[in-house]
């Protein structure tokens, strides 16, 4: 099988498993993600390893656990709190060589990709959004799919039509001109499921939004990790989704397009 099927057979099946995941709801979609998160999660302190440091892996997945489903944990910022306190007490006691470097690798795991995951919990668990149960399924799969449709588009008008590079030190071959495509496709997206079951559960502007976040603001999460990647010589996260590497490798540009919906929805209808 090509490396191009594969990508499609596996993109195809990992986005069934993920739209089904939402639609359940409640702690089926919690533990979905949760899963996704500590894997990426691992992922990550693989790379930070490679460059040399030595995070507290166990102890940081499980403030990551913590940190992707605060939603639903009561106290969750106490806990988090405390143990980023205990952090500081292990690398002490620990003896470590290098311990900021340990200490700052370990808590930066926690923050991404555990924390920015949990802006999927809480777009689709938000009940102040004055969105319904199905309104609120449609939303997150919206969001999701205008993600992934931003990348393909992104790809397509990029070949067609890229002449100024995106960021030209990390990826030469993304370009401004690609990233406009992955907004207009993106946008696209969002507007079908406008007109077709999310009606006005959302406004024009809504769309607009959710295009510019998954096809202008999440490319800048794929550079970064492209950047993490590269700076230890290192080409997949690992290597479980053939033809895409692994989990933090298909996720890095939705844990900065999914957190700036969020944040917008927070300021214009208060998800919180």
């Amino acid at each position: 099988m090509s490396n191009f099927a594969q990508r499609v057979l596996t993109g195809l099946v990992g986005a069934a498993l993920v739209v089904a995941a939402v639609r359940a709801g409640g702690w089926v979609f919690a533990l979905f993600i949760g899963g996704v998160a500590l894997a990426a999660q691992y992922e990550l302190y693989r790379l930070v390893r490679a460059g040399g440091v030595k995070p507290l892996i166990g102890y940081g997945m499980a403030l990551g656990a913590v940190a992707t489903l605060w939603p639903l944990v009561p106290r969750a910022g106490l806990i988090l709190s405390a143990g980023l306190v205990g952090l500081l007490f292990a690398v002490l006691y620990l003896r470590r060589e290098t311990p900021l470097l340990d200490a700052a690798g370990t808590a930066f795991g926690v923050l991404y990709p555990a924390l920015l995951a949990s802006s999927l919990l809480v777009l689709r668990f938000a009940e102040a959004s004055g969105l319904d149960e199905m309104e609120r399924f449609w939303l997150t799969t919206a969001v999701l799919f205008s993600v992934w449709g931003a990348d393909s588009f992104a790809y397509l008008a990029g070949r067609a039509f890229g002449r100024t590079p995106l960021f030209e030190r990390i990826s030469p071959k993304k370009t401004w001109e690609g990233a406009a495509g992955g907004a207009v496709g993106a946008f696209a997206l969002v507007a079908v499921f406008k007109l077709t079951v999310l009606g006005t559960a959302v406004s024009w502007i809504d769309v607009m939004a959710i295009a510019v976040a998954s096809g202008v603001l999440g490319p800048f999460g794929d550079l970064a990790e492209s950047h993490f990647k590269r700076s230890v010589g290192v080409k997949d996260s690992a290597a479980w989704l053939p033809g895409h590497g692994g989990l933090l490798d298909r996720i890095d540009a939705t844990l900065v397009a999914v957190p700036a919906v969020v944040l917008y929805f927070e300021l214009t209808r208060g998800l919180l």
